[in-house]
């Protein structure tokens, strides 16, 4: 090294001080807590309703989460980075309104946000006269009167690694739902990073992009946490290039009607979307496929029934190559916000099917 490039030891200290203030700084860390109260049960504490609070980053697609403690609720999302957030507490059986548009900044580093869970309002599934003919969409005149199901922010993703979910242009969805006498009817819009990626069948095509439905007809119980065979049901249909549907739960089958398999092709149409996003999609989900533990099918829900459901929507790992992609390094994005409602009914949204 020559004479004339070196420097004092303290003068260089100096510099990379002031680079290493400057790059701290830069980073814009802030935070985000408050407390979580709800009326639990005796003996029931938040990890028992897989509590958890989380918030989105609405300008960089960033998900942070933190759990309220068992002993007083309280939570600390920290650090943060300076941004627009959405922020939402999740427990199963519960809700709270979402705090959003909260900004964190250079200038308001902190933010406290309380949320007071409470047992929500049964969400109002619409009573269609007739059944819905497959060709008519979510925007249709159909579903105009069905309330719109969004999962497309970091509250939504359930299974995956939040922190690499990437945002609504990787995998989210729109839904609409209404029934008939002929069974539930579903319209969607779906968004995918790389569309129509399922390489598996049968009852493996949740390990892929797909959608499932779990099903329960009969009021939600906040200590059933397991399937009951006369009660609930899941449902999927792959969204791969060969389409497919399946019943998990105590069926494992394709679905049937009077013992015969029936074609999938006659309940469900999907279309690409022009610009290559994702697909759109319309299911209907016969009543005569959801059999119960004597074999025989479910009757339609009277006026005013209450119920339980949730959604869920599969994304393969958009980075894999197609043809081997799976869900390992994908997601799953669900109403709910929790991860196992295919098995555990505590996780589902209740419903009221409205006439």
């Amino acid at each position: 090294m020559k004479a004339s490039s070196l420097r004092p030891i303290a003068a260089r200290w100096q510099i990379g001080s002031a680079l290493l203030l400057f790059a701290v700084a830069g980073q814009a860390f802030g935070q985000i807590s408050g407390t979580v109260t709800a009326p639990l049960p005796a003996g029931t504490v938040f990890s028992n309703l897989i509590a958890v609070v989380v918030a989105t980053n609405n300008d960089t697609n960033e998900v942070f989460t933190a759990n309220p403690s068992d002993t007083d609720g309280t939570y600390s999302i920290d650090p943060v980075t300076n941004g627009t957030y959405k922020v939402v507490a999740i427990a199963a059986g519960f809700t709270a309104p979402a705090v959003t548009n909260l900004v964190i900044s250079d200038a308001s580093p902190t933010a406290t946000e309380d949320f007071a869970l409470a047992v929500p309002t049964p969400f109002p599934i619409k009573k269609s006269p007739d059944p819905i003919p497959l060709t008519d969409g979510i925007d249709s005149a159909s579903f105009q009167d069905a309330s719109e199901i969004d999962l497309n922010s970091g509250e939504n993703v359930a299974v995956g690694d939040r922190t690499m979910w990437g945002g609504p242009n990787t995998v989210s969805g729109r839904f609409k739902i209404k029934y008939s006498s002929l069974g539930i009817h579903i319209a969607a819009d779906v968004t995918y990073l790389t569309p129509r990626v399922n390489n598996m069948t049968r009852g493996n095509i949740w390990n892929g992009n797909a959608f499932e439905v779990d099903i329960q007809n009969d009021p939600y119980d906040p200590t059933r946490r397991a399937y009951n065979r006369d009660h609930n049901w899941q449902f999927g249909l792959s969204l791969g290039d060969n389409t497919d549907w399946w019943l998990w739960g105590g069926i494992q089958a394709h679905p049937s009607i009077n013992g015969n398999d029936e074609s999938v092709t006659s309940h469900v149409m999907i279309q690409d979307k022009t610009d290559n996003t994702g697909q759109t999609f319309r299911v209907d989900i016969p009543w005569a496929i959801l059999l119960d533990s004597t074999g025989n099918a479910i009757s339609m829900p009277a006026d005013n029934d209450l119920g339980a459901l949730d959604l869920a929507l599969d994304a393969a790992n958009p980075t894999a190559p197609p043809d081997s992609a799976s869900r390992t390094g994908g997601f799953q994005l669900t109403w709910s916000g929790l991860a196992n409602s295919w098995t555990n009914p505590i996780d589902l949204v209740q419903v009221q099917f409205v006439p």
